[in-house]
């Protein structure tokens, strides 16, 4: 799927990923990728797709704001009801 993030593309992949949950390319990356590992579900997945997708945004915040960020957003969206549909 093709994900558009302040004016730019990404391709959003879910795959098996041996090294982390997710991770994403840099923004002047050509034919740029943002990877979820396909095995996450419910919350977690959320709070991953979240994490990724900030940094695409934002590539130059830490880690550590992404991170919380991430985990209270989707702990926010998954009490309101959001659920990914197949």
């Amino acid at each position: 799927m093709i994900v558009r993030i302040l004016g730019r593309r990404w391709r959003l992949v879910f795959d098996r990923l041996q090294k982390s949950r997710g991770d994403c390319d840099s923004p002047t990356t050509r034919n740029k990728q943002i990877r979820i590992d396909s095995r996450l579900r419910g919350e977690r997945e959320l709070e991953v797709i979240l994490h990724e997708c900030r940094h695409a945004a934002d590539w130059g915040q830490s880690e550590e704001y992404v991170t919380e960020e991430a985990r209270d957003v989707a702990r926010i969206l998954w009490r309101l009801g959001y659920r990914r549909r197949s």
